[in-house]
């Protein structure tokens, strides 16, 4: 099997090609036709550079190579993908390369990462090198909408004892907040005949529309601040523009929901009281705008707003740091809606991870990357959310480079190939020391 950098770009552009945002279970299928597909593709590229492979019934797949009697070594990627808005230039599952970078939904998050990963393995392997320890490489399938595939594959498989998972930043993350998703429910707004924004909370929504009653004044104040208003048989649609981003990094986006709450919030009591807790993405709307020195500060994603019958339900993701529970993030959410009559769920939610700085897995993977870049790296903190998290000692070790660009769940997703090389050197000098 071949290992060259023109090898692991062509399968990149295959895997990328795969449309694996999650779709309706069916048969065989649990997250959709297309996460099958792309799993099949994985192990099959595993099994070509020699490891031993398994489907965990299509949530997950795992190879191994190495002799059984030794440690256990965990490299954790997914390979499902968020959803693609409709103001994409390039074609998200076209695996297109233009003056440098290769576009597609996946490329950074985490179908790119996971290619880099396998390619720094199998380049090893293909060197002559042998493995001192068992390398595992997990595959999930539902990272960006549940982890289900994780909870299975917890049930039912062994754990490795440390690993890294290449799906966030370099230099090496030893700290990733907690995620905790917050449902709210209150009862419709008279004046609100429809709304909907957003489909997944770890998105900002890059859109939101609103058909409303044409109460006094607000037609004039939703163009004085911006939106796009028609007139829709004697009521009027509202729809605001923003900028998609990750939801851990909400302040990197503009938030359309947000936008659209704004307008609307004068002319009720709640909308106003769910625009004021929403407001801000540090959470100072409701007194979260919290942080400690080993994580950073609290962040805030106001992702969902729909009907549903009677209802008018929304979907907020927040990533907390070590000086705050869930419970009590809970618990400030019921007190603060408590006055709309607001019904406040939790909902999907991750516990922080930490790893001391000075852990040897944190010195091998930061002394692999300082090595290669020839810079002197720190370890750091990140909001998102990394299969690191399922390990008894698991960090997130790449691929953004620190300044570099990121649109990570935004339009036009690429990699620049430079950095795709570069990423493959620094896991193959940082599997080298941990395995080899």
């Amino acid at each position: 099997m071949k290992v060259s950098f023109d090898d692991a770009i062509k399968s990149l552009q295959d895997l990328i090609k795969i449309n694996s945002v999650q779709a309706p279970a069916s048969e065989g299928a649990p997250f959709g036709k297309g996460n099958v597909e792309a799993l099949a593709y994985s192990l099959k590229l595993l099994e070509e550079f020699g490891f031993k492979t398994k489907n965990g019934n299509n949530y997950y797949g795992y190879g191994d190579v190495g002799n059984d009697e030794l440690p256990l070594f965990g490299i954790l990627a997914h390979l499902d993908v968020v959803p693609i808005s409709p103001t994409w230039q390039h074609d998200p599952f076209g695996g297109e390369i233009e003056d440098g970078y290769l576009y597609g939904r996946g490329t950074l998050d985490d179908k790119g990462p996971f290619i880099a990963a396998l390619y720094a393995c199998a380049q090893l392997l293909n060197e002559g090198y042998v493995p001192k320890k068992r390398i595992r490489f997990i595959l999930g399938c539902n990272e960006e909408s549940g982890w289900k595939c994780m909870d299975k594959y917890a049930k039912c498989e062994e754990m490795p004892l440390e690993g890294f998972s290449p799906d966030a930043d370099f230099p090496v993350i030893n700290c990733e907040k907690g995620v905790v998703y917050h449902n709210v429910s209150v009862l419709k707004p008279d004046f609100i005949k429809y709304i909907k924004s957003g489909e997944r909370a770890n998105v900002v929504p890059d859109k939101a529309v609103a058909i409303v009653k044409n109460i006094d004044g607000l037609k004039e104040r939703a163009i004085s601040l911006g939106a796009k208003v028609e007139e829709n048989y004697g009521d009027i649609s509202i729809t605001t523009s923003g900028i998609s981003a990750h939801g851990s990094t909400p302040y990197k986006g503009e938030n359309a929901l947000t936008k659209l709450f704004k307008i609307l919030s004068p002319y009720d009591s709640v909308v106003n009281t769910i625009f004021k807790a929403f407001e801000f993405d540090n959470g100072k709307g409701m007194s979260l705008n919290l942080s400690d020195e080993r994580s950073g500060s609290l962040t805030l994603n106001f992702g969902v707003c729909a009907l549903n019958n009677d209802k008018m339900e929304v979907t907020v993701d927040i990533r907390y740091p070590l000086n705050i529970t869930m419970d009590e993030i809970t618990n400030i959410f019921k007190k603060h809606f408590a006055s709309v009559g607001g019904v406040v769920e939790r909902g999907a939610y991750h516990l922080p991870l930490y790893v001391a700085k000075d852990d040897p897995l944190i010195q091998a993977l930061l002394g692999a990357y300082n090595d290669v870049t020839g810079t002197i790296g720190e370890a750091i903190t990140i909001g998102g959310g990394t299969y690191a998290r399922v390990l008894p000692k698991g960090v997130a070790f790449g691929p953004v480079f620190p300044g570099g660009e990121s649109r990570v769940h935004g339009d036009d997703e690429r990699i620049l190939l430079k950095d795709f090389a570069k990423t493959i050197e620094i896991y193959k000098e940082a599997i080298k020391r941990l395995c080899f």
